[in-house]
C-alpha cells in the first residue's frame, strides 16, 4: 500500500452513531470515491505525515420511521496540497487537458454529485482537507 511506504499514518474518526445506523444509497460508489479521494491524499501528503478521516452525521426525521441523514466525510492531511492546476481539472476547468489524477477526481466529484452530495477542497495554512458531504435516507433504528 502506497502509505506504508510514505511512512503514511492514516487515522479515523468515525462517529459512533454511524456504526449503527442503516443508510439507503449507493454504498458501492461510496467506497470508490472516499477511496479514490483518500489516495489523491496520500499521493501529496509528505513523507511521514497523518492523515485523518473523520465523519459526522446529523439526522433530520421526515416521517413516521424515515428520517434523513446528513453525512460528512473529511480527509485532512498536513502539507501544502494538492496543486492548482489539478484542483482546476477536478471542478471541470480544465478538462480537455487532464491528467489521470485530474480525470479520477473528476469523474469522483461527478458520482457524489449524482448521489445528491458535493465535493469541497479547503486548503488551510498548514493542513488541506477534502470534505464530501451527502444525504441518505435512514430507517429508523430502534436502538437509538
Amino acid at each position: 500500500m502506497k502509505s506504508k511506504g510514505k511512512g503514511i499514518q492514516i487515522a479515523n474518526e468515525i462517529a459512533e452513531e454511524m456504526m449503527s445506523e442503516t443508510l439507503y444509497g449507493d454504498n458501492l460508489r461510496l467506497q470508490q470515491v472516499t477511496a479514490d479521494f483518500l489516495l489523491i491524499a496520500v499521493n501529496y501528503a509528505p513523507t511521514g505525515a497523518q492523515l485523518m478521516v473523520s465523519t459526522n452525521l446529523t439526522k433530520h426525521h421526515l416521517r413516521n420511521s424515515l428520517h434523513l441523514v446528513h453525512l460528512e466525510f473529511r480527509t485532512t492531511y498536513v502539507g501544502g496540497g494538492i496543486p492548482e492546476s489539478l484542483l482546476n481539472e477536478m471542478f471541470g476547468n480544465d478538462y480537455e487537458d487532464a491528467t489521470e489524477e485530474g480525470f479520477s477526481l473528476f469523474i469522483s466529484r461527478k458520482l457524489v454529485k449524482m448521489m445528491n452530495g458535493d465535493v469541497r477542497y479547503v486548503r488551510e495554512a498548514d493542513k488541506s482537507s477534502f470534505i464530501i458531504t451527502l444525504d441518505f435516507a435512514a430507517a429508523h433504528n430502534l436502538t437509538t
